[in-house]
Protein backbone atom coordinates (compact mmCIF):
# COMPACT_ATOMS: atom_id res chain seq x y z
CA UNK A 1 0.00 0.00 0.00
CA UNK A 2 1.36 3.42 -1.38
CA UNK A 3 1.42 6.09 0.87
CA UNK A 4 -1.39 9.19 1.10
CA UNK A 5 -1.55 11.79 -1.45
CA UNK A 6 -1.34 15.40 -0.08
CA UNK A 7 -2.65 16.51 -3.32
CA UNK A 8 -5.42 15.28 -5.39
CA UNK A 9 -3.33 16.11 -8.53
CA UNK A 10 -0.63 18.43 -9.87
CA UNK A 11 -2.50 21.53 -10.01
CA UNK A 12 -3.37 21.49 -6.57
CA UNK A 13 0.30 20.40 -5.58
CA UNK A 14 1.67 23.36 -7.55
CA UNK A 15 -0.74 25.55 -6.38
CA UNK A 16 0.30 24.95 -2.94
CA UNK A 17 4.06 25.02 -4.11
CA UNK A 18 3.07 28.45 -5.56
CA UNK A 19 1.38 29.57 -2.37
CA UNK A 20 4.58 28.36 -0.05
CA UNK A 21 6.84 30.02 -2.04
CA UNK A 22 5.14 33.19 -1.91
CA UNK A 23 4.59 33.63 1.71
CA UNK A 24 8.55 33.06 2.01
CA UNK A 25 10.23 35.17 -1.34
CA UNK A 26 9.55 39.00 -2.35
CA UNK A 27 9.34 39.54 -6.24
CA UNK A 28 11.31 42.98 -7.12
CA UNK A 29 12.12 43.84 -10.79
CA UNK A 30 15.39 43.84 -11.67
CA UNK A 31 16.33 47.20 -12.47
CA UNK A 32 15.70 47.89 -8.98
CA UNK A 33 17.48 45.19 -7.28
CA UNK A 34 20.80 45.82 -9.54
CA UNK A 35 20.34 49.81 -8.53
CA UNK A 36 20.25 48.76 -5.17
CA UNK A 37 22.70 46.64 -4.98
CA UNK A 38 25.16 48.89 -6.33
CA UNK A 39 24.48 51.61 -4.05
CA UNK A 40 25.12 48.75 -1.21
CA UNK A 41 28.55 47.94 -2.71
CA UNK A 42 29.73 51.74 -3.60
CA UNK A 43 28.94 52.16 0.31
CA UNK A 44 30.72 49.28 1.31
CA UNK A 45 33.56 50.52 -1.25
CA UNK A 46 33.63 54.11 0.70
CA UNK A 47 33.93 52.73 4.58
CA UNK A 48 36.60 50.42 3.19
CA UNK A 49 38.44 53.60 1.59
CA UNK A 50 37.66 55.46 4.63
CA UNK A 51 38.55 53.27 7.20
CA UNK A 52 41.72 52.85 5.08
CA UNK A 53 42.25 56.61 5.49
CA UNK A 54 41.98 56.23 9.42
CA UNK A 55 38.56 57.54 9.55
CA UNK A 56 37.47 55.89 13.48
CA UNK A 57 33.85 54.99 12.34
CA UNK A 58 34.44 53.29 9.33
CA UNK A 59 37.19 51.45 11.20
CA UNK A 60 34.34 50.16 13.65
CA UNK A 61 31.84 49.47 10.72
CA UNK A 62 34.14 47.69 8.46
CA UNK A 63 33.36 44.24 7.19
CA UNK A 64 33.89 41.27 5.21
CA UNK A 65 29.87 41.73 4.37
CA UNK A 66 27.44 44.07 3.24
CA UNK A 67 24.98 42.63 6.02
CA UNK A 68 27.41 42.93 8.56
CA UNK A 69 28.33 46.29 7.97
CA UNK A 70 24.79 47.63 7.71
CA UNK A 71 24.42 46.01 10.66
CA UNK A 72 27.46 47.80 12.45
CA UNK A 73 26.73 51.02 11.23
CA UNK A 74 22.90 50.89 11.79
CA UNK A 75 24.29 49.88 15.94
CA UNK A 76 26.38 53.14 15.96
CA UNK A 77 23.85 55.39 14.98
CA UNK A 78 21.21 53.94 17.04
CA UNK A 79 24.06 54.35 20.17
CA UNK A 80 24.60 57.63 18.69
CA UNK A 81 20.87 58.31 18.99
CA UNK A 82 20.39 56.78 22.16
CA UNK A 83 23.35 58.45 23.47
CA UNK A 84 21.89 62.10 22.84
CA UNK A 85 18.29 60.95 24.04
CA UNK A 86 19.51 60.37 27.40
CA UNK A 87 21.47 63.76 27.19
CA UNK A 88 18.59 65.53 26.22
CA UNK A 89 16.38 63.82 29.18
CA UNK A 90 19.33 64.70 31.80
CA UNK A 91 18.97 68.73 30.78
CA UNK A 92 16.89 70.55 33.38
CA UNK A 93 13.54 70.18 32.21
CA UNK A 94 14.52 67.86 29.34
CA UNK A 95 12.47 65.85 27.34
CA UNK A 96 12.16 63.94 24.37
Amino acid sequence: MGRLRKYENDAERKAAHRARNKAQWVEIDRASYERHTARLETLQRAVQDAAGQGDATAQACTAGSIDTMLEKLTKYFEAISDEQKLARLNRPGGKM
